[in-house]
């Protein structure tokens, strides 16, 4: 399958209306589109959610004209006859069977409300139940981050130098100010260190991370507020799930392969 000219139908595929589908063959240059055809084409992009209706209907039959005028010079000019295009066919036609071979699969051992309930509860205690307001200044030696903290005991104002000095372009302009954040989210060495702050505390070292050295400032701390809920989370956690488990099995399918 040739995944550009597939793209060019896919592209235009936008619809509006809720009117069931009333198709009827057509022909383009002589060559005949079928009601099934269209009617497969319109059903699944409903399923994926499109909205149902004669707009969607004239957006697929206009696809396929597209589609079908495209094959018919690809034909014409004997592309498939290209070694290179034949190569490509024949490795599309492979990754086919096997998302096919993976969706049936699933299709078969769909993800439980148990499982679903399991990764959510799992994901939201690694969040934990307390979101921190950090501020952080970012630089490239621990002198300069020693430096740093010597002068905010001193009485300089934290926002000031992170303005000046961070090497975090992310944050510099809101003072070092990160926002609200939890230790699961940060490098670990990073979260441990304000965490174990009170509220309005500097810590009185420099944090080593891979990004360089960091000044950290607790600004404040809160009962976790921003988790998303279950139902906000549910479809991006069925389809982490049923792609461990497709892996998990196609890793066992592997490991019975005879290779010699």
């Amino acid at each position: 399958m040739n995944k550009k000219v597939f793209a060019i139908g896919a592209a235009v595929l936008l619809a509006t209306g809720a009117a069931q589908a009333e198709f009827k063959a057509f022909k383009v240059n002589g060559e005949t589109v079928s009601v099934a055809t269209q009617k497969a084409i319109y059903d699944r992009l409903v399923a994926s959610g499109q909205p149902a209706g004669e707009q969607l209907e004239r957006n697929v039959k206009n696809s396929l004209i597209q589609r079908t005028v495209l094959l018919q010079e690809a034909k014409k000019a004997k592309i498939e006859n290209n070694p290179d295009v034949k190569f490509q066919i024949d490795e599309a036609r492979k990754t086919i069977l096997i998302q096919g071979l993976a969706q049936e699969w699933a299709r078969k051992n769909p993800v439980s409300e148990q499982e679903l309930r399991k990764a959510y509860d799992q994901e939201k205690a690694a969040y934990g139940d307390t979101e921190y307001q950090v501020r952080h200044i970012l630089v490239k030696t621990e002198d300069q981050a020693k430096n740093l903290i010597s002068r905010l005991k001193k009485g300089s104002d934290f926002g000031k130098l992170a303005q000046e000095f961070s090497e975090d372009t992310a944050s510099k302009a809101q003072g070092g100010l990160l926002g609200w954040i939890v230790p699961a989210t940060v490098v670990p060495s990073f979260g441990a260190t304000f965490s174990a702050l009170k509220a309005g505390e500097l810590a009185q070292e420099p944090v080593r991370t891979q990004f360089g050295f960091h000044v950290v400032k607790l600004e404040a701390k809160r009962k976790a507020q921003l988790f998303p809920s279950y139902d906000q989370r549910k479809g991006f956690l069925r389809t982490a799930i049923a792609n461990q488990k497709n892996d998990a099995r196609f890793q066992e399918i592997l490991k019975k392969a005879e290779i010699r």
